[in-house]
């Protein structure tokens, strides 16, 4: 079942001092998005970015047992396709997992992932007819390799399978990187069957094959396509059926874009392109990116999530920087006049990261 529309979008913020996670849901409504779109173009001109004064109220705090420089993290949305508020939650040190549900204020224990350095990407997949999503969870680099898939259903272990339906943890074969290469991008292609992932060319890295690397979820297996390309995006791409294209993050320059011939670059390993790109919000030029992510919120809706730091201290290394999180919301339309496609972007609000951290939006 597809939630359609979202209704919020939920920000995940760390405490500095205490490491307290909490999360806090942000309605979609009056913080990203005008009623209409004819509203969102008529006040575009202004490109006003408000700023927010306080998060809302935590729906859910919680902290790890105990919290060391090591501890890698990572919160995901579990059931995109189905619900808005079931977040998967894992914890590195100790190696410990939850599934917790915002609007039922409930939670339950899943197996514990292994760990998987910084940054490991979540990828949820709709399995026919089966009750949950699976959630397959992937090393972004080569230090910590490992990959694995939470499943709902009855354990694979002959001896185990008169038990009831539960949450069960499986390891998968490791996508065959070179020493140091780093995964950049990721895809879901061939109606859930094939994750996609590209690791570029990386200098600092050892020999190849770098680029994309396919693997199928129904054989288990990774495989190489023709042509050795890479794909056009940072982080993960969105499939969007009704428009019959991918839209993501560029590469180059973290603007929003588009590829409608990813099929193409399978088939007949010919590189992807882009056919759309967008700049969303022209930001102050001592604003330097950071941390972005793209977030689906159906419908052709949109959330762009962006960290951005600039200088108020040169000579304090440590101390001289501030930051602050920018959220902006957008929707991506068909349109004859504009090459097929249009992009309109609707609000965008700002808040100072003071003693908290935003690393995840899910």
């Amino acid at each position: 079942m597809m939630i359609g529309r979202r209704r919020f979008v939920n920000l995940v913020a760390e405490n500095i001092k205490t490491a307290v996670f909490s999360v806090h849901r942000m309605n979609v409504s009056e913080h990203l998005f005008y009623p209409s779109t004819a509203e969102a173009e008529a006040a575009r001109p202004a490109q006003v970015v408000s700023r927010l004064g306080a998060l809302p109220p935590p729906a859910a705090s919680f902290r790890a047992a105990f919290v060391t420089e090591y501890n890698g993290q990572l919160f995901a949305l579990a059931s995109p396709r189905s619900s808005e508020s079931r977040i998967l939650w894992s914890s590195s040190v100790p190696c410990s997992s939850l599934l917790f549900d915002l609007e039922s204020n409930s939670h339950h224990v899943v197996p514990n992932l292994s760990y998987k350095g910084r940054n490991p990407i979540a990828i949820s997949i709709a399995r026919p007819d089966a009750p949950e999503e699976d959630i397959y969870v992937l090393s972004a680099g080569t230090d910590y390799p490992g990959f694995e898939v939470l499943r709902f259903g009855r354990s694979a272990q002959w001896y185990l399978q008169h038990l009831p339906e539960s949450w069960q943890l499986e390891s998968l074969p490791e996508p065959p990187l070179p020493d140091g290469a780093v995964i950049r991008s990721h895809a879901v292609l061939h109606d859930g069957r094939t994750i996609c992932v590209t690791a570029p060319d990386d200098p600092f890295a050892a020999g190849g094959p770098y680029g994309a690397y396919l693997f199928d979820t129904v054989k288990r297996e990774w495989r190489r396509p023709p042509g050795g390309w890479n794909l056009p995006f940072f982080g993960g791409a969105e499939h969007i059926p009704n428009l019959k294209l991918w839209l993501g993050l560029c590469s180059r320059g973290r603007r929003l874009c588009a590829s409608s011939d990813l099929s193409a670059a399978l088939d007949e390993g010919k590189p992807p392109t882009l056919k759309h790109q967008w700049d969303i919000v022209v930001m102050p030029e001592e604003w330097q990116p950071g941390k972005v992510s793209l977030i689906n919120l159906g419908e052709g809706r949109f959330c762009i999530f962006k960290v951005m730091h600039w200088v108020v201290d040169e000579d304090d290394w440590f101390d001289g920087f501030s930051a602050r999180a920018l959220l902006t919301g957008v929707e991506v339309i068909s349109s004859p006049e504009e090459q097929g496609l249009r992009m309109v972007a609707h609000k965008s609000f700002s808040y100072i990261l003071g003693k908290e951290s935003i690393e995840w939006v899910v």
